[in-house]
């Protein structure tokens, strides 16, 4: 009988955070990606990319390592260390959380999977320089009546109600990075790549989206950043006192350029369409 090999899933007891570079030392240029769905090739060409256009920060809107193999993650750490970049990523709905959330959390909020890659747990909130970032991880997986509990899917993949007004109540902030995208925006697209799914299953996305939607509400963001959908576009998310400026990024498989873009620190969380409340908080130049 042949025996399947199996691929080394990735051990986080043994990493330490990085002795010179730290992801939340302010980057003159940071690159946004988004899913590589534990794409090894994939990923390690799209951390080249980001080097080439200077960016010291890659900061990854989620379904990142699903299994989080030891080849995936110490391919993606050696592309990082030649390029003096580091990794944080939000987690995605395809992530294997009973893996992720068994590795401690680090006294600066991190999760360190490798020296230069680590994890930004839901509601983590740090400063570049002037801006304020928030990390919102999560998404509802629509194919879950396909997959298998604990092999294939995790429940974890969703964010909580409790979760969600925790992070609301920690008011505003500039640029949130997320993997879900909030309701009340129509991804070009998303209709006819969702035309198979049954009808619980969409109206149960539709529900985490609203969650999402409530955080962004109380924080009104200049800039959101999100995965999950696959498709590249902007537009405007108008709320009641606000409006947010909407990126949307692709996946492996297509053209780097569609999965990832390169911003200056000053547009991460700025953007000239962006209407916010001034007074609630200083504003990034």
């Amino acid at each position: 009988m042949t025996k399947t090999k199996v691929a080394a899933v990735a051990s986080f007891a043994d990493t330490r955070p990085p002795p010179v570079q730290s992801f939340f030392t302010p980057p003159a240029r940071i690159a946004i990606a988004g899913d590589w769905h534990a794409d090894t090739d994939y990923g390690v060409a799209a951390i080249e990319h980001a080097a080439k256009r200077d960016a010291t920060v890659l900061l990854h809107l989620g379904d990142f390592g699903y299994n989080f193999t030891d080849r995936y993650l110490d391919a993606l750490d050696a592309a990082l260390s030649r390029h003096a970049m580091v990794l944080g990523f939000v987690d995605g709905n395809h992530e294997n959380f009973d893996r992720l959330l068994a590795a401690p959390v680090a006294a600066d909020g991190l999760r360190y999977l490798r020296e230069r890659v680590v994890h930004l747990p839901r509601g983590l909130r740090w400063r570049w320089g002037q801006t304020g970032c928030l990390a919102v991880g999560g998404a509802y997986s629509i194919d879950r009546f396909l997959r298998t509990p604990h092999k294939s899917w995790w429940p974890q993949e969703t964010m909580t109600k409790r979760q969600a007004r925790v992070i609301a109540a920690a008011g505003p902030t500039d640029a949130m990075f997320c993997h879900d995208c909030p309701s009340g925006v129509e991804v070009p697209g998303a209709a006819f790549d969702r035309f198979y799914c049954p009808a619980d299953e969409l109206r149960r996305s539709e529900q985490h989206r609203t969650l999402l939607r409530t955080i962004v509400d109380a924080v009104q963001p200049a800039r959101l950043w999100h995965g999950h959908f696959h498709h590249r576009y902007r537009t405007l998310l108008h709320g009641e006192d606000y409006c947010t400026v909407i990126d949307g990024l692709g996946k492996n498989g297509g053209t780097i350029d569609n999965n990832m873009v390169v911003v200056n620190l000053p547009d991460v969380g700025f953007h000239r369409f962006a209407v916010v409340a001034d007074h609630h908080r200083p504003r990034s130049a």
